[in-house]
């Protein structure tokens, strides 16, 4: 029989120790990641039913604890989500972020009345609020006259502009602290708070698109001609724009400290935003200093005419973003230019820009490698996953991108011109999804080579 020494007893017992005898520190970690602590009721005490505070523990009345230690399980089911969303909370921060936004195209009505004069009452409010949130303006025109009996004109306009689109998302957010920001307690809660916001935004908007469509009708003059015009916002538009700044404003607001470390996705999905805003944000600035020392690039797609009275700084924010595309390697259309890393070489713009368009693809490199070493420091035994995860966020946040900065001015022949900038959403998510991936892994395993 073999016994034990004292220095081999106390080695043993140490080996199953909790805490340390000199300072007290735990030797073993407690996973809490699983565990959460929940309150049993959101402000009144399930014993005596006083009113607390949201912070208290215990009841100020009976002293009851307030807060249980329960098993953190989520069922992120489309059932279970659909099932569990307030559309009450929804309403209120949808509702509310409409009015608001309804003040201010008052406002920028009376803005434009110095510029338009009396064309101005031709616009309604509602299509202001709607062009906001990215809306796409149709016109379709009857031209009659004793030359030109019954011809039509279709005009297109589809303008969704980053300046503008600032605007719904501040008032999302303001209307998310108001009437929302203190019921958003777990992951699956945000869920389904950014798709009932989502969804009812969308909705709010479409049946503004619907009820705003006008009709002017002008006659006499020369010839007893006359021309007719039907004009309004597409509800298809404003219903997938407004379902996307719902969704993606609450998902990224609401998202705290504690989910991000608890749930792989939520904190891969605020990582990418920051990255495609840093990116955006890059080229936006760079563009500006450029436009300020003299390069031309402004001019050098064909479209200057189209652009002649419209602030610099809304043209350049307008720019920037299909010159990110295009550092991320997207075929790009600005005005007469079609921009591809296999045909930038044989354009006709400077060589100037050419130069810099090129500096621009190293520099999404340089951010996405960056990315890549951010996912190793976070989830340094997920490299597939994290990075496949992250690559599948940017693609769709580079969609979103496309979807939201397209410009296509159709003026057919009575006009006499078209503009087009504009990313293919179809390429766009696949070539982002492939570029960021490749770039991304590899920054995930150069931060490895320590």
């Amino acid at each position: 029989m073999q016994v034990r020494g004292s220095d081999d007893t106390l080695q043993f017992a140490d080996k199953f120790r909790n805490y340390s005898k000199e300072d007290g520190h735990a030797y073993k970690k407690m996973n809490n990641k699983k565990f959460v602590l929940r309150r049993k009721s959101k402000l009144y005490c399930p014993n005596c039913k006083t009113k607390n505070n949201l912070n208290s523990i215990y009841c100020k009345e009976c002293g009851t604890l307030l807060e249980d230690i329960s098993k953190r399980t989520y069922d992120f089911s489309i059932s279970n989500i659909l099932s569990n969303i307030s559309l009450k909370d929804s309403f209120k921060v949808a509702g509310f972020t409409t009015l608001i936004l309804f003040a201010i195209s008052i406002v920028l009505k009376l803005i434009l009345r110095v510029s338009l004069g009396n064309y101005v009452s031709y616009i309604s409010t509602f299509d202001l609020l709607l062009l906001i949130n990215g809306g796409n303006l149709n016109i379709l025109t009857n031209a009659n006259s004793m030359m030109n009996y019954g011809n039509y004109y279709n005009f297109a306009f589809q303008i969704c502009s980053l300046a503008l689109l600032v605007l719904p998302v501040i008032c999302m957010v303001v209307s998310y602290n108001i009437f929302m920001k203190q019921k958003n307690t777990d992951e699956l809660t945000l869920v389904r708070q950014a798709i009932g916001v989502g969804v009812i935004y969308g909705i709010i908007l479409t049946v503004l698109a619907l009820v705003s469509r006008n009709s002017l009708s002008i006659g006499g003059g020369y010839l007893s001609s006359g021309y007719s015009l039907v004009y309004g916002v597409s509800f298809l538009s404003v219903l997938v724009r407004g379902i996307l700044l719902g969704f993606l404003s609450i998902l990224y607001i609401g998202t705290k400290k504690e989910y991000i470390q608890n749930n792989m996705y939520l904190g891969i999905f605020k990582q990418v935003v920051n990255t495609v805003f840093l990116g955006y944000f890059i080229v936006f600035v760079l563009l500006v200093l450029g436009y300020f020392i003299g390069l031309s690039y402004v001019y050098e797609f064909g479209i200057s005419g189209s652009i002649s009275n419209i602030n610099i700084f809304v043209v350049i924010s307008q720019l920037a973003a299909y010159i990110w595309g295009f550092a991320n390697l997207n075929p790009v259309t600005i005005g007469n230019q079609n921009l591809f890393l296999t045909n930038i070489f044989s354009t006709s713009l400077s060589i100037d820009f050419k130069l810099c368009l090129i500096a621009f693809i190293a520099l999404s490199a340089l951010i996405l490698l960056i990315s890549g070493i951010k996912l190793n420091n976070k989830y340094k035994t997920h490299a597939k996953k994290a990075t496949l995860i992250f690559s599948g966020f940017y693609a769709i946040l580079m969609g979103v991108l496309a979807v939201f900065t397209c410009v296509n001015v159709n003026g057919g022949s009575l006009l006499g011109y078209n503009v087009q900038m504009n990313m293919s959403i179809i390429f766009t998510l696949i070539i982002s999804f492939i570029y960021s991936f490749i770039v991304t892994f590899i920054g995930f395993k150069l931060n490895n080579w320590d």
